[in-house]
């Protein structure tokens, strides 16, 4: 018979045909369990705490990135501004090397490319931008820019109407207007001004009730010789702003252009209250009197006084002929009518002796033959001798408004 064996760590017998002691086996197993719970434990956690560092780290590294990234880019800006382009490309490129992919930044180092002349660089660059994005307003404005550098007029037309009707992330209104106000100014510098009146009419059909960009658009369009479209402006510029003095002016410019002096001089008569040193106020206010104090049409006048005018008016002209004639050597009585100064001269010679205060005071007939005849010799004369001055300029500006006249 097989003896008893008892276990050398409890003294418990060992059943037969077991090699260890149940009881010591099973506590074994029981702690070595709960060791490896413990540990497989205190792992996830060690690993979730190095994940969460990790985390922050990086979340820190970044942080740090960017606001490295945008001193660089601060810098850029302020070096832009100081006129420094080269330095301030260096600091974008720097900005861009910590945010690879902002496109804020992409942009700005291509403007300062663009300010440094470094214009095939740019182009390349924002055409990059331009094929991500073809419909973002300040790329193709951008690009319309830099086609106006290169003098290259389709492709900044083509820009400049894409950056009109694409997309803005700030003030897309604002930024469209300014963008069409940019395209006429360029096409006013390239001497396309039917183009620019479009552009222009356009813009001001959409305008908000702005006094300053009225005018501003309203000066456009004066520039491109669209008088009638920008006196609108101008006055609507004056109803939100009576004292505005660059709409004073202006509107005082359009009635001048258009012939009506009289609204002319009181508008530049008021402009000049605001500003008296304004030499070009000062020459076209002084124009527009002399052209009221000349004509004979001007209403309520007296027949003695639209005489004296009339009579004025002639003597004033044949002395502009005769001095144009003499400084051309030009004999007025050769009697070659072919010559336009001769023929002029002829046609005086035979009015000459009716040209007389009580005979143009009685005749409304002789005033106007003598009046068409000192516009036609003022007309002629500019044309042989050049732009006249003073009392034959308000005449030939007169007799253009007046197509001849009939006082």
């Amino acid at each position: 018979m097989t003896a008893e064996r008892q276990c050398p760590k409890c003294g418990q017998i060992i059943p037969w045909g077991q090699v260890e002691c149940p009881l010591c086996t099973e506590r074994t197993s029981y702690f070595w369990s709960l060791r490896r719970d413990t540990f497989l434990l205190l792992t996830l956690l060690v690993l979730l705490l190095l994940f969460v560092a990790t985390g922050f780290a990086t979340k820190f590294y970044h942080a740090q990135e960017k606001v490295i990234a945008e001193q660089w880019f601060a810098r850029g800006e302020a070096e832009l501004r100081a006129g420094q382009a080269s330095a301030a490309v260096e600091d974008f490129r720097n900005a861009l090397a910590y945010s690879r992919d902002n496109a804020k930044y992409r942009l700005e180092l291509d403007k300062a490319l663009l300010a440094a002349g470094r214009l095939q660089e740019a182009h390349a660059r924002l055409l990059a931008l331009w094929e991500q994005e073809p419909g973002n307003g300040v790329l193709n404005l951008e690009l319309a820019r830099l086609a106006v550098r290169q003098s290259s007029v389709p492709e900044a037309l083509r820009y400049y109407h894409n950056a009109i009707y694409g997309e803005w992330e700030k003030d897309p209104v604002e930024q469209r207007h300014a963008a069409r106000l940019e395209l006429a100014q360029f096409l006013l510098r390239s001497g396309q001004k039917a183009a620019a009146q479009s552009e222009l009419i356009g813009l001001a059909a959409d305008l908000p009730p702005d006094s300053g960009l009225e005018t501003q658009v309203g000066s456009l369009l004066l520039a491109s010789g669209e008088n009638d479209q920008a006196l609108k402006l101008f006055l609507e510029a004056l109803r939100l702003n009576p004292g505005q003095e660059a709409a004073l002016f202006s509107a005082g410019e359009a009635y001048y252009n258009l012939g009506n002096y009289s609204a002319a001089a009181h508008y530049l008569r008021r402009a000049l209250e605001g500003d008296p040193h304004s030499t070009r106020a000062q020459t076209l206010a002084g124009t527009a009197r002399l052209i009221l104090s000349v004509n004979p049409s001007e209403p309520r006048l007296s027949r003695q006084e639209r005489a004296k005018r009339t009579f004025r008016a002639f003597q004033q002209a044949m002395a502009r002929l005769l001095n144009c004639a003499a400084s051309r050597g030009i004999n007025l009585q050769a009697g070659q009518e072919s010559r336009r100064l001769q023929s002029l001269y002829a046609q005086a010679m035979d009015v000459q002796p009716d040209v007389q205060i009580p005979a143009l005071g009685e005749d409304s007939d002789l005033r106007a033959t003598v009046m068409d005849l000192a516009f036609d010799i003022e007309n002629a004369t500019a044309q042989e001798c050049g732009q006249p001055q003073g009392l034959d300029l308000a005449l030939l500006l007169l007799g253009r408004a007046q197509g001849g006249g009939r006082p």
